[in-house]
């Protein structure tokens, strides 16, 4: 078995572990608040998994209820159609991703607006390594023109709004230059995320997993050593 394909069953163990069993709950009646927020997340965890190993052309809702624990007709109560369910999946990942920018933001004691920066990249290699369906599903759904890139793109400019003024603010201090704030997320996407969305080759190349806590360690410092220099 290769590693995607465990770290495929791995996500589905995982999934019905820690759902909270929503057949039963639905036969009881209608979902509390709390619950139906629980069953929520659960479906978008399933839907991450499931739409970047099948992309969405292949992707069936029936896979995803199986491996969230649901039912085909709940999914279709909180999302809609497929499409829907694919939207709210993008939404999903994106949110994950500014919320911890966020928390950054908020928490970090350091008024050093390099070191603050520097945190937002660590961050950000530590969500895809987390969550490397996030960057496969770019692969198979937003790699060609369509209302899937549309979306995606209209929806990124939120979290992307979010982090202008701090890449604004770094630069101002003598790095990237050469680079606006929408040119440097396109080549710090190819840079942070193509070694994990293409784990297998890289771990083969690089000769340890990637996304182990040790690979996470080292391909944290080669970004942040190729991002942060100035040239001279």
């Amino acid at each position: 078995m290769d590693r995607q394909q465990s770290g495929d069953e791995s996500d589905m163990a995982r999934i019905k572990q820690n759902m909270s069993q929503p057949k039963n709950i639905r036969k009881l009646g209608k979902q509390t608040r709390e619950v139906s927020k629980k069953t929520k997340k659960t479906i978008l965890k399933a839907a991450l998994t499931v739409f970047a190993r099948e992309g969405f052309s292949k992707a069936k809702l029936r896979d995803i209820a199986d491996l969230a624990g649901t039912t085909h007709g709940l999914i279709r109560h909180h999302f809609g159609t497929k499409d829907d369910l694919w939207k709210a999946m993008v939404d999903y990942g994106l949110q994950l991703q500014e919320d911890n920018l966020r928390k950054i933001a908020t928490l970090t004691k350091s008024e050093d607006p390099v070191e603050l920066f520097r945190e937002f990249i660590t961050s950000y290699i530590s969500t895809m390594a987390k969550h490397p369906e996030l960057s496969s599903i770019l692969l198979h759904d937003n790699s060609k023109n369509s209302p899937h890139l549309n979306y995606t793109i209209e929806r990124e400019k939120r979290l992307y709004a979010f982090i202008e003024p701090f890449f604004k603010n770094a630069q101002a201090c003598g790095y990237f230059k050469g680079f606006d704030h929408l040119s440097f997320n396109v080549y710090v996407r190819a840079l942070v995320e193509t070694p994990i969305a293409t784990m297998d080759l890289s771990n083969q190349q690089l000769k340890h997993d990637i996304r182990s806590e040790k690979g996470i360690a080292m391909h944290t410092e080669r970004v942040l050593k190729f991002l942060f220099h100035k040239e001279t």
